[in-house]
């Protein structure tokens, strides 16, 4: 794993991981900004990468809260829009801590896990025009988010851990 903060090529930067609770998640969301979710879905030993259509780079799926939604559902909405998953069981897995840049603000993000038995059909979409299964002991390519790949090493190990 990488010492943290560490930082991407549009300046954004991972400046903390921790695991907690779901429950403590909650309180948190309530105190500040939790925004958006992550999945790292994983088979075998690799993790399912998109090629984002926005920002070109291969990331983890997953987006923004719609009003009302809880992290949890937007996990659940963001994986099927994304990647046409639908009813994978997520587990809660950690809180990322983000600087973000454009514009410059402070946020969580919920991070969820799924360990899925069989590949899935996956299908191409608006936002994801490709996906690669990602081993993370590989390294990370100059066309992957480092932010993501280094939240997916972390949630990997937990879980083999």
């Amino acid at each position: 794993m990488a010492e943290l903060p560490i930082r991407d090529r549009a300046g954004n930067t991972l400046v903390d991981f921790r695991f907690v609770a779901e429950e403590e998640l909650g309180r948190l969301v309530e105190q500040v900004a939790v925004p958006a979710s992550l999945v790292v879905a994983t088979h075998a030993d690799a993790v399912l990468m998109i090629f984002d259509s926005w920002r070109r780079q291969w990331e983890l799926p997953g987006g923004m809260r719609e009003t009302g939604e809880s992290p949890r559902e937007a996990a659940v909405r963001e994986l099927g829009e994304e990647t046409g998953i639908h009813g994978a069981d997520l587990s809660f897995a950690a809180v990322a801590e983000f600087d973000l840049t454009n514009p410059e603000r402070r946020e969580l993000l919920a991070v969820y896990r799924v360990q899925l038995r069989d590949v899935p059909r996956l299908t191409v979409n608006d936002e994801a025009l490709d996906f690669r299964w990602w081993p993370p002991s590989e390294p990370v390519s100059a066309d992957m988010g480092p932010l993501d790949a280094e939240i997916a090493r972390r949630v990997v190990r937990s879980a083999a851990g």
